[in-house]
């Protein structure tokens, strides 16, 4: 593969249809047929037009001559640099988010006042609490905060995932090493071996379905990726500076802008690739600068878009709100001096006129939820995506989930079959079968780091949680009051269900306690306000649910806790990579439970640890936790009396819920008599899934999967009876049957033949 380290010509897109690629041809036909558009920087500054006609090899001679690959990008004005940089924007497309100010919503916190709480934090007499609580916090100051006078802007280096290191002990001294180690020895830790308080039954189970999933043969992986030696050519290729890859100067003014000079080991592999227009399927774990790794490439090549023709060139679609959000704010930064590049959101739960009128322009990039990606399409005017040359697919793993499945299907037939696409996720381990539908076009298979490994820097711990269920939320107060007493770290609390984090949010806080939630049940005002709150420090605790554990890039979150137990070791992957980002130190502490998924989950985390220490001697650590729990069932009495009050705030709640939603239905009647003409003559908007069909079609999902052939062999043979294959070897009964069935076809033969003649 050629070298792209003085890359002269950089592709782009036209709006010619005789210059868009065919990309079913093989590379010796593209290579001989493809018409590129290019142009050199040099050129493009100074508004040249002249020799256009000269060959390739005079120009490279020109362009060599020009660019020095020691180039440092520095702003002429110093002032222009964001030195207090604190992470991505959660606005949405303006300032106001798109909604009305005016709305109104319940306060929580007011009702919980009401109550009694929120006055102060709760204190359980105990004779050494003080002197422990002063030590505790005397030993974690330097780590706690060690980069509290640090700029900004190195703490939000997540977004591109700057300064993580490749080996992270090449980074560690001595000192270092012999604080940890203290440390260690002044904390209340047991240790965790791989026999310990592990059902092994259940690791087993883990590593058969494993095994069950690797259905993909060699000669289907040959058959559907690209060659290997792409990828492997791609990683091998390490750049220095951004300068090295060739980007135009707009570009690296606003890499310039946001501090950032050395691409990432994912970045570094994917952008040249990407540029060729190549599919692309990545991996690299949380962290590492995925979001950057995608869009660069892709604002490098609008940049020489042709700008007579607004259309929407470029579709990126992610599983959340949130992370669509983040991403447009990662993007606009990227591409801030590049002169015309616009940009679109179309996400639910901001509003829907304004997202309409901000497409109706037909932006270049439009970040999308598959939902609102669809509603618009089919109810938006003047917006089409018949010009989509590039489609992302952010976090494609949970994309390829089944509750997205619908909708990614509707969306791969409404846009062109000539386009790149590019997935990229942490844990990316889909099978073809899965991705047959997205029409992939011989994909480069990236994969940095291990697919199932945690940060480098990460220190995991355990607490058996055994028949106390009942204490959890207990439990939960007395660890936060214990990692963060003064309120100083952003800790994220990740449970299964909405119902736990809201109730939660009230036991927390009659304990004094003031928390944030995040998850699906929140308008999404309620949702951008919970993340701003504790991006901002002004909530130190967001409970919330999955919907947070992926993409998320809040800066300096220095704890998770799992409260419940993911399903799947992915899963908690996810969420313990929201912390230990870009070569930090962080912490993670998992309630673990009696059955056997929760510890498989815990063996399968302890198991990739001791591997990883093989070859890196401080890349994690897995430890056991122990609890003071005489202390955690005082705390317990406190939430038991609070049980009446906590019931009472949930029933005051639902009923100005009821109020604001009948004073909303009154202000709708309103309109609908002053406005009834204009509203009646706006076209019916049309829905590709109503929820009671969403809701359907989850049903029949959970019995399909029930339904689900246990044995492995047999679950095989029916995969391949579905596809017209067959993936199992043929046994004796297999060829006997063949025979037969051959045998009485020819005897059938030769009879009709006989009474032809006849």
């Amino acid at each position: 593969m050629k070298k792209f380290d003085t890359l002269d010509f950089i592709p782009t897109i036209s709006d010619s249809e005789e210059d868009v690629p065919d990309l079913d041809l093989s590379d010796e036909e593209l290579g001989s047929s493809v018409v590129v558009n290019t142009t050199n920087h040099k050129e493009q500054k100074k508004g040249l037009t002249k020799n256009k006609n000269k060959n390739r090899e005079e120009l490279d001679e020109d362009v060599h001559e020009d660019i020095n690959t020691d180039f440092t990008f520095h702003l002429d004005d110093s002032n222009q640099y964001d030195t207090k940089f604190d992470g991505w924007n959660f606005d949405g497309d303006n300032d106001d988010n798109g909604t009305n100010n005016d709305k109104k919503d319940v306060d929580l916190d007011k009702i919980i006042r009401r109550k009694g709480g929120l006055i102060k934090m709760a204190h359980i007499e105990s004779d050494n609490d003080d002197d422990d609580e002063k030590e505790k916090d005397s030993e974690e100051e330097p780590e706690a905060h060690q980069d509290k006078d640090e700029d900004d802007d190195e703490l939000a280096m997540d977004g591109f995932g700057m300064g993580a290191p490749i080996n992270a002990s090449e980074n560690e001294s001595d000192e270092d090493e012999n604080e940890n180690s203290e440390t260690d020895s002044n904390q209340d830790y047991t240790s965790i071996s791989g026999d310990d308080d592990v059902d092994d039954k259940g690791i087993d189970e883990q590593e058969d379905n494993e095994e069950d999933e690797e259905d993909d043969s060699a000669e289907a992986k040959a058959e559907f990726y690209a060659p290997e030696t792409e990828g492997e050519e791609a990683k091998q290729q390490i750049h220095k500076t951004f300068n090295s890859l060739s980007l135009s100067r707009p570009v690296l003014k606003g890499l310039s802008q946001l501090g950032y000079v050395k691409p990432s080991p994912i970045q570094s592999a994917t952008i040249p690739i990407a540029l060729l227009g190549k599919d692309i399927i990545a991996g690299a774990v949380t962290g590492s600068g995925k979001t950057a790794a995608f869009m660069i490439p892709i604002i490098e090549r609008l940049l020489f878009k042709p700008s007579k023709i607004a259309s929407t060139r470029v579709v990126v679609l992610t599983p959340t709100r949130e992370l669509a959000i983040q991403i447009s704010d990662v993007a606009k930064r990227i591409g801030k001096f590049v002169s015309g590049l616009t940009f679109g959101l179309a996400v639910g739960g901001l509003n829907l006129r304004q997202q309409e009128q901000a497409l109706k322009t037909r932006p270049d990039i439009v970040i999308a939820t598959p939902g609102r990606f669809i509603d618009h399409i089919r109810n938006s005017a003047s917006f089409n995506v018949d010009s989509v040359e590039i489609l992302v697919l952010d976090e494609a793993d949970r994309m390829l989930e089944e509750g997205f499945q619908d909708e990614l299907k509707e969306i791969m037939t409404l846009l062109p079959g000539k386009r790149q696409t590019l997935l990229f996720s942490a844990t990316m381990n889909s099978k073809i079968k899965q991705l047959v539908s997205l029409s992939l076009k011989k994909p480069v298979r990236i994969m940095i780091d291990p697919p199932k490994q945690a940060a480098s820097r990460l220190t995991q711990e355990f607490v058996r949680i055994r028949k106390r269920d009942h204490l959890k939320p207990a439990l939960l107060f007395s660890l936060l009051r214990e990692l963060d007493p003064q309120g100083q770290r952003r800790i994220v609390v990740f449970v299964a269900r909405k119902e736990t984090a809201h109730r939660l949010r009230i036991i927390l806080g009659l304990l004094g306690m003031s928390v944030a939630e995040l998850h699906g049940s929140l308008t999404q005002e309620q949702r951008l306000d919970s993340v701003k709150k504790f991006k901002s420090l002004e909530v130190p605790v967001l409970i919330c649910t999955d919907l947070a554990s992926r993409g998320l890039d809040i800066p300096k979150i220095e704890v998770v806790i799992n409260y419940d137990m993911p399903k799947t070791y992915e899963i908690y992957l996810h969420r313990v990579g929201r912390t230990a980002r870009a070569g930090r130190e962080g912490r993670s502490v998992t309630f673990v439970g009696e059955s056997s998924q929760e510890r498989s989950v815990v063996r399968a985390a302890i198991k990739s640890v001791e591997d990883t220490n093989k070859t890196n001697n401080n890349s994690g650590r897995a430890l056991g936790r122990n609890v003071n729990w005489s202390k955690v069932e005082e705390i317990n009495s406190l939430v038991d009396k609070s049980k009446d009050v906590v019931e009472e705030i949930l029933v005051e709640e639902k009923e100005e819920k009821e109020i604001l939603r009948a004073e909303m239905e009154l202000k709708k009647g309103e309109n609908m008599l002053k406005y009834k003409d204009e509203i009646q003559a706006r076209p019916k908007r049309t829905w590709f899934q109503t929820e009671a069909e969403k809701k359907n079609a989850k049903v029949l999902n959970v019995l399909a999967k029930q339904k689900k052939t246990v044995n492995s062999k047999k679950r095989k043979r029916e995969e391949a009876l579905e596809v017209g294959g067959r993936l199992y070897k043929k046994t004796q009964k297999d060829r006997i049957k063949d025979q037969l069935r051959s045998q009485r076809g020819k005897k059938s033969g030769k009879s009709g033949k006989k009474k032809g003649k006849k």
